[in-house]
């Protein structure tokens, strides 16, 4: 006799971002084994107001982008054996039409992310997430991304610089997103309010404007080697506070990897003592790497 199948269709939530799809490997993985479908949900929250003729609008070319969202994901698990579905729901209460899917899609088990945009279940049940799981119609795997955003912290140096292979190993892997992250403080910043003063702006400029260009071409780089990365500068007077409150208030940040080396001098970095203080006020686990000398 042949056994039955313990999982014959299996569902994966998703939002649009790269941590709800951490999810999708798990799922395609019980998948095969247990030769089962997968479903692919994009499920859309709808807001309370009334769509007016631009709302709409929007809302067509937002259907267009989720079908090419969808049937890119689709292509690449069917290549790989993997017998995948997609629909896309959108409501207001997205727990609820969870629960429908599940029941007309006949769904055995659901694969989900503990994060996405924001925290995945926050997302999908709201204040009543514990409530929610206890009385969930299906077993429930929940998988936690090991890394999503990873911040680079640099000051202009090569030592500094030395971070992102580091960092771009570990994104490849974990397929996550590089931040480039540059406080800028300006070189000359005793004379900066006297420049503006005397009508001398682009000098005070030319320091954060040559920053902002060197940070492009590294950003570019690493998308040419097929990494998700994007360049952030920011003022602040205080590096290592700085590094932190973006680390604080910047969603998805799961890692920080940074040299222990770079600038020394008057308005530069000292790596070393920035990276201590980050260590010790930063939310997330922080890398240092030594530069080779």
């Amino acid at each position: 006799m042949t056994p039955a199948r313990i999982y014959n269709r299996l569902l994966v939530p998703l939002d649009g971002s790269s941590a709800a799809e951490f999810a999708i490997r798990f799922a395609s993985d019980l998948a095969v084994k247990h030769d089962a479908d997968l479903v692919l949900l994009y499920l859309e929250h709808l807001s309370g107001q009334a769509a007016d003729s631009s709302a709409a609008q929007d809302g067509a070319r937002d259907q267009a982008w989720v079908n090419t969202y969808l049937e890119g994901l689709r292509k690449d698990l069917r290549a790989a054996d993997v017998r995948t579905y997609t629909q896309h729901v959108s409501a207001h209460d997205l727990a609820e039409a969870l629960y429908q899917v599940i029941d007309s899609e006949r769904i055995s088990a659901v694969v989900m992310s503990t994060q996405g945009r924001t925290a995945m279940l926050r997302w999908l049940f709201g204040s009543g997430v514990e409530r929610a799981i206890n009385s969930f119609p299906v077993p429930l795997l929940l998988v936690r991304p090991m890394y999503q955003r990873i911040v680079v912290p640099l000051d202009g140096s090569r030592w500094s610089e030395s971070a992102i292979p580091r960092a771009a190993e570990l994104a490849r892997v974990h397929d996550a997103e590089l931040v480039l992250l540059h406080v800028y403080q300006p070189r000359s910043g005793d004379y900066a309010g006297q420049w503006a003063l005397a009508g001398q702006q682009q000098i005070a400029d030319q320091a954060y404007e040559q920053m902002q260009e060197q940070l492009i071409a590294l950003r570019n780089s690493l998308r040419q080697e097929g990494l998700r990365a994007r360049e952030v500068i920011i003022r602040g007077g205080n590096p290592a506070q700085a590094i932190c409150d973006y680390v604080e208030t910047e969603e998805g940040i799961s890692l920080v990897v940074m040299s222990t080396h770079g600038r020394t001098g008057l308005a530069r970095w000292l790596m070393g003592s920035v990276a201590q203080q980050v260590i010790k006020n930063a939310r997330c686990p922080v890398m240092l790497v030594q530069p080779d000398k």
